[in-house]
């Protein structure tokens, strides 16, 4: 903090910064390997590019304790393979699978029938499981207020029976057992259970700590065997909803800077969809529903249905593009006509999530950052020769050698910058659209346009005329 009033001060007597120019708002990026390599200076630049954001954020009057901060990374094979040793047991080579839970601290009772939900679920679909560990925490760097509601943090360790299920159909299940277990809390009446991730492919760290904590609360992340190809960070500003542990971000999906202003809309808009929804790709579809779960916040309800997108085999372009549209019209000149038909078929199949919004999110196959519509969220990047891109809400987020930046700018409205995971590629915003067009448009045909249809002659005003 004394760090930051220094700098603060230099800023304002070189008239560069002004405290009437300041705006609310959280911090959101992201840091990936153009290569495709996992690395562990993708992790430490994402460290330091959320600490970089903390001002985003609102701190208690107690000065440790945070609205919620976080990262979203790969599951580090190396780390987990050991910790599984330590269990007594012995790693076979498949697919390691991590769930971060969180539990309720002083709870004994539900910690126990918690962790018995989640063992029985897991081993109903055919998953074994290795152990639990408990993660190391430092809570001297957390306010009272955060330690107060701090839950017993755990991950519980497994793998599946079938080594030859892997990828996004392993996902899949890992996302129905998850949903299982939700409902079944919820039934049971078992509180303060909460799944922060449940996947063979990422984990997720967050928190009531300041941003500039996060390492010095989660110890893990200090292990030079925490390495990854890209991070998803996100710095808290609460407006919606009071803070608390599981609604601090990155969710499993997004990390979102915004607010929903057709929330309600949307919310019922998916109860409707829920009656329609059908797939060969899950066992019982009545373990997806309901779909936003109880008590979500506007961004949590938008992780929901992003997610469930994702895990359905939508990749993450395709889904920013449904929930956050462009603006566009039919009778555009500026617009090709290929993203024309992409936009109205995505117009028919979901009404958009609307509100000021920048995003940064991962179907772990890509992973992106986006702004709505108007762009009313800042969201700017760079790319340099070290093969790394950084986008985030502001920039030098992290110190980057200037002679090795290739390119760097910012996002526009509706715009969407994205990188294929295993290969490290970078597609614009127009590479993404022209390729979504070519895969997307030709659904266009199956839409009718009922103005087209219903023509209708000398309407008789259903008004009275005042004299």
């Amino acid at each position: 903090m004394k760090n930051y009033f220094k700098n603060r001060k230099i800023l304002e007597e070189g008239h560069v910064y002004s405290k009437s120019m300041e705006h609310d708002a959280c911090g959101v990026g992201l840091i990936a390997s153009t290569e495709g390599k996992k690395s562990r200076k993708v992790v430490e630049y994402g460290i330091n590019a959320l600490k970089a954001v903390f001002h985003r954020g609102a701190v208690d009057a107690d000065g440790k304790t945070g609205d919620g901060a976080g990262i979203h990374l790969e599951i580090p094979y190396d780390f987990f393979a050991e910790k599984i040793e330590i269990t007594g047991h012995k790693h076979d080579g498949s697919e390691i699978c991590v769930g971060m839970i969180f539990l309720p601290r002083n709870n004994y009772e539900a910690q126990e029938n918690s962790r018995t939900l989640v063992e029985s679920e897991l081993t109903k679909s055919n998953f074994s499981i290795y152990g639990w560990r408990q993660v190391p925490v430092n809570p001297k760097v957390l306010g009272e207020k955060a330690n107060l509601t701090r839950p017993e943090i755990t991950q519980v360790l497994f793998k599946h029976n079938d080594k030859t299920l892997r990828g996004k159909d392993l996902e899949r299940k890992l996302y129905e057992s998850r949903r299982k277990i939700e409902n079944k809390a919820i039934k049971n009446q078992i509180e303060g259970l909460y799944i922060s991730s449940l996947s063979s492919r990422s984990i997720i760290y967050k928190g009531m700590f300041l941003a500039e904590s996060i390492a010095d609360f989660y110890l893990d992340l200090k292990d030079e065997k925490f390495i990854s190809r890209y991070v998803i960070f996100h710095q808290r500003f609460s407006t919606n909803t009071a803070p608390s542990w599981d609604l601090a971000q990155p969710f499993r999906a997004v990390a979102h800077n915004g607010e929903i202003n057709t929330f309600k809309g949307n919310y019922n808009w998916m109860k409707v969809h829920e009656q329609e929804m059908e797939s060969p790709l899950f066992n019982d579809m009545e373990n997806l529903k309901p779909v936003i779960q109880p008590g979500a916040s506007d961004s949590a309800a938008l992780d929901n249905v992003f997610e469930l997108l994702n895990i359905s085999g939508q990749p993450a372009p395709l889904a920013k593009l449904m929930l956050i549209p462009d603006a566009w019209s039919k009778k555009s000149k500026t617009l090709s006509k290929d993203h024309q038909q992409l936009f109205n078929f995505l117009n028919s199949t979901m009404e958009p999530w609307d509100g000021p919004a920048a995003i940064a999110g991962t179907d772990n196959e890509w992973v992106i950052a986006a702004t709505d519509r108007n762009g009313l969220r800042p969201m700017r990047y760079t790319i340099t020769k070290d093969k790394i891109i950084c986008a985030g809400s502001e920039t030098g987020m992290i110190e980057l050698d200037e002679k090795k930046i290739i390119t760097k700018g910012r996002l526009g409205p509706g715009e969407i910058i994205g990188v294929r995971i295993e290969k490290g590629k970078v597609f614009t915003n127009n590479q993404i659209k022209d390729f979504l067009a070519k895969e997307y448009k030709h659904f266009n045909s199956q839409i009718v346009e009922l103005d087209k249809k219903l023509i209708i002659k000398n309407e008789k005003p259903i008004f009275l005329e005042m004299n």
